[in-house]
């Protein structure tokens, strides 16, 4: 068993299509969040605060549920109704902003819906790829609709700060609309070569568990759930609430602290096109050892910088480091799945993504107050490290190899 290596493999047109597409719609739903985002901080950092937090807790709450249903259905199936679902969703915020302004209620209804939506459509889009590709092809198709959705999710945030300002929240709204119905209209035409293993029952409470209790069982899952979720822990306060923390304590510009955290995406960017380009390892369990390291390396950069430039060149090797570690990761866990479960581990994939910003984003008050950002993001270097020492001590992810 393995994933792809060093060599090039053709992928098919289906995949590339649905790529393709995935940018548009990520695009829309990038400037989307933005648009709900920048309507609410209007309100005060408490509704911000609000919004941002309710796109995410349904992925904590329902994120098993969502795995179960993909399980049940197929992961094409649950992406088309998820997908018609936005755009029902999409077409609402627009009606209600036209009918009642982008009043709080709106804004905070329309993040429970996009979150709860989004908890059931991020498990399927996450095993999608395995329906194209063999098991040698994998790590490749996985890197490159990881790209697209960087892409996406990059150029997002200062589109939707132009737009907003042009077409207003109800017309952000109608473009993700559009944007979705590009998607449900190549979902539609795409029909992916392989079939997933689908059991009659993994809805219930009883398949929600099994699921559960088989990742913990099999060998290797494990390590690299703890090993993802101390980087979530790690990487995501540390950038973005770490940089306009520290941009604030050093004299740093809105302007310097936006470039600081566009360059872990752009670090990241260009390390998923290499991969996207050339396959992953063949060894995987190094880059996943090294790749920790490396974001321990650009927080620690980051913790000490006292000029912008040198914060932006440590964000970069962060996102980079990110990338090393997830690019391995990802199609290594997809692929240790059972092929009937493999929905409900992506769900738990990304619950322990989700989960520690619960736990963290509370704290770092805290210990900013105490102790300053500098200590919060050196703090989080050595909990990267430590997802370093989960995955490299395991003896399944030692043995795994590419074909």
């Amino acid at each position: 068993m393995g994933v792809s290596g060093g060599d090039r493999v053709p992928l098919p047109k289906g995949f590339n299509a649905w790529v393709l597409t995935s940018v548009v719609t990520e695009l829309g739903t990038g400037i989307l969040a933005f648009a709900l985002t920048w309507v609410a901080s209007g309100y005060g950092p408490h509704l911000a605060a609000w919004v941002f937090t309710l796109t995410v807790l349904p992925a904590v709450l329902l994120g098993l549920l969502g795995g179960a249903v993909a399980d049940r259905f197929g992961p094409r199936r649950v992406m088309l109704a998820c997908t018609l679902a936005f755009v029902l969703i999409g077409s609402g915020i627009a009606l209600a902003v036209a009918v009642w302004s982008a009043a709080p209620p709106v804004l905070l209804a329309a993040a429970v819906l996009i979150g709860s939506a989004a908890a059931f459509y991020r498990p399927a889009v996450g095993v999608f790829p395995r329906l194209f590709v063999p098991e040698r092809s994998l790590g490749t198709a996985m890197a490159r609709s990881g790209m697209a959705g960087q892409l996406a999710r990059t150029i997002a945030p200062p589109l939707g700060g132009i737009l907003i300002g042009i077409i207003s929240l109800s017309g952000v709204a109608l473009l993700d609309v559009l944007g979705c119905l590009i998607m449900l209209i190549a979902l539609l035409a795409i029909r992916p070569p392989r079939r997933g293993d689908h059991l009659p029952d993994p809805v219930s409470v009883r398949g929600i568990v099994d699921g559960v209790r088989a990742a913990r069982a099999t060998p290797g899952v494990p390590a690299l759930l703890t090993g993802v979720s101390l980087m979530a822990g790690a990487v995501i306060p540390s950038v973005l609430l770490g940089i306009p923390l520290a941009a604030r304590e050093r004299g740093w510009t809105a302007a310097e602290a936006g470039l600081i955290e566009s360059g872990w995406i752009a670090g990241g960017l260009l390390t998923s096109g290499v991969f996207a380009w050339r396959g992953i390892a063949n060894r995987v369990w190094t880059p996943m050892v090294i790749g920790p390291c490396v974001v321990a390396l650009g927080l620690i950069v980051l913790a000490v910088s006292a000029d912008w430039r040198v914060g932006l060149a440590a964000t970069a090797l962060v996102g980079a480091g990110v990338v090393v570690f997830t690019a391995h990761v990802f199609p290594v866990y997809v692929l240790l799945a059972p092929a009937s479960k493999v929905s409900r581990f992506q769900s738990l994939l990304i619950v322990v993504q989700q989960a520690p910003q619960v736990i963290v984003n509370p704290l770092i008050g805290l210990i900013v107050g105490l102790l300053g950002t500098g200590a919060m993001i050196a703090a989080a270097s050595v909990i990267a490290v430590g997802a370093s020492f989960v995955v490299g001590r395991d003896r399944t992810l030692q043995a795994f190899r590419s074909e």
